[in-house]
């Protein structure tokens, strides 16, 4: 079912805007990956990180992002969004031959497509916090033996309030097609919770980077 444009607008925002802000601990897992049985013929010497992202500016800073990390991490991976007539946001599908065309010219030999599928907001109430304060100390008195006993220690018991967790989620595809058979050689979806509070682009990017190492391609 197609998500509402402001939802999904917003899921876009937080998931790859997030990281500009917050740099939480890892909140991202692969639920499903997929890699060829095919044996690789060669290492790619320019691979284009492509995130198909309909904002530019959006797109451009996830792209640098991933790259980074990439090369980071042995793939001389490059924002696609940098290579001359590539430009701008991506909405809906790539026009595979005519992008085909501007990578070749780039001398880019391996490509990198992310793409946002899926996510939405799910609402926890937490309960509220106890705890003991310290009042200070009194007497104590018996009814039995009307008469001062000695001092004890006073505490009252405190309740703090409680209040609504929202956490909105992000499934996305990543998939690494080589530019000289153009098939695909790996595939993964990730799923990246609390998105609010988590460096999702960077996760993902360190995630593509292990599948490039697994499959032999740097």
């Amino acid at each position: 079912r197609l998500m509402p444009n402001s939802l999904f607008s917003r899921c876009l925002a937080l998931l790859f805007l997030a990281p500009l802000v917050f740099s939480g601990c890892a909140q991202t897992r692969v639920v499903d990956n997929w890699q060829t049985d095919e044996a690789v013929t060669h290492k790619p010497d320019k691979v284009a990180v492509i995130a198909v992202l309909p904002d530019a500016l959006m797109r451009k800073a996830a792209e640098i992002d991933a790259a980074r990390i990439m090369a980071d991490k042995g793939t001389p991976a490059i924002a696609s969004s940098e290579i001359p007539g590539f430009g701008g946001g991506i909405r809906g599908e790539i026009d595979a031959e005519v992008a085909t065309g501007i990578l070749r010219r780039a001398d880019v030999d391996g490509v990198v497509v992310m793409f946002y599928s899926g996510g939405g907001t799910s609402e926890g109430y937490v309960r509220s916090d106890y705890w003991l304060e310290y009042l200070g100390t009194g007497t104590t008195y018996s009814w039995g033996r009307p008469y001062f006993t000695g001092y004890t220690d006073v505490y009252t018991v405190r309740q703090g309030p409680g209040y609504a967790d929202i956490q909105t989620t992000a499934y996305v595809e990543s998939s690494y097609y080589d530019m000289e058979t153009e098939l695909p050689v790996w595939r993964i979806v990730t799923f990246t919770k609390d998105v609010e509070h988590t460096d999702a682009v960077r996760d993902i990017a360190q995630q593509m980077a292990s599948e490039m190492r697994k499959a032999g391609l740097n």
